[in-house]
C-alpha cells in the first residue's frame, strides 16, 4: 500500500503546485526572476552592464520514475570594467556575470541540475565560454555577504588567450539559492589586477526579488 499512497501524494503535490504537465507528459515551464547589481554599486566599482538576456533551455528530466520535458527560463546579466593598458588603451577584460535560473522544485525534488552545481562545476562550465580559459586550478574559498546571507565564494586561476597573447587570469565563482531561484555568479579578470574587493562589492550589491 505504501507505493500507491506515495504516488497519490506526489500527484496531489504536483497538481497543487500547478505542474499538471509533469503527470500528463506535457512540457512544463519554470521561469526565474532577474538578478541585477545595484546602480550605485556599479558606479562605485566602475563596472557597467553590457548585456542582459533571457535564455530558454529545454531539458529532459526524471520525475517519479518517468522521463519528462521541462523548459527553464534563465536571466543573464553581464558586466564589464575597462582597464587601462597604456598604448593598447582601455580594454574591458574584467567581467562579472550573474545568472538566475529557477530551482524548479516539485514535491521536494529539484528538476534543475544547476541547483546541484558546486562552485568548481560553475567554473568548469562557464569558463569554457568566457574566452576559453585553460589550466584551471582551485586557489581557495572565502565568505562574503550577498542577498542577506553569507555566501561561499571560490577562487580559481587559469590562462586564456586575448588579442593573440596568453595571459594569467583569476576567477571567482558562487552558487546559492534565493527565493526559489539558483543564483550563479562568475567573475574573471587578469591575475595581475587585484579585483577581489570589487567582485565582493558587486556580490553584496545583488538585487533579486525571487518568485
Amino acid at each position: 500500500m505504501r507505493k500507491p499512497l506515495l504516488g497519490v501524494l506526489v500527484a496531489l503535490l504536483v497538481v497543487s503546485s500547478g505542474c499538471v504537465g509533469l503527470i500528463t507528459g506535457e512540457t512544463v515551464a519554470f521561469e526565474s526572476s532577474p538578478t541585477s547589481v545595484d546602480d550605485s554599486v556599479l558606479e562605485s566599482t566602475g563596472y557597467e552592464l553590457t548585456n542582459s538576456t533571457e535564455q530558454n533551455v529545454t531539458r529532459t528530466v526524471q520525475f517519479a520514475g518517468q522521463e519528462r520535458t521541462i523548459r527553464v527560463v534563465n536571466h543573464v546579466d553581464q558586466y564589464r570594467r575597462g582597464i587601462d593598458f597604456g598604448p593598447l588603451g582601455t580594454v574591458q577584460l574584467s567581467r562579472f556575470v550573474v545568472v538566475s535560473t529557477p530551482n524548479a522544485e516539485v514535491a521536494g525534488q529539484s528538476l534543475n541540475p544547476a541547483a546541484q552545481w558546486s562552485n568548481r562545476e560553475v567554473v568548469a562550465r562557464v569558463a569554457s565560454r568566457a574566452g576559453g580559459v585553460r589550466d584551471i586550478q582551485f586557489e581557495g574559498n572565502r565568505t562574503t555577504q550577498s542577498l542577506g546571507e553569507s555566501r561561499e565564494v571560490s577562487t580559481f586561476s587559469g590562462t586564456m588567450t586575448t588579442f593573440g597573447q596568453e595571459i594569467d587570469v583569476r576567477m571567482h565563482a558562487a552558487s546559492f539559492e534565493h527565493e526559489g531561484d539558483v543564483i550563479i555568479v562568475f567573475a574573471v579578470h587578469p591575475d595581475e589586477i587585484d579585483e577581489q574587493a570589487r567582485v565582493d562589492t558587486m556580490l553584496r550589491g545583488l538585487e533579486h526579488e525571487g518568485n
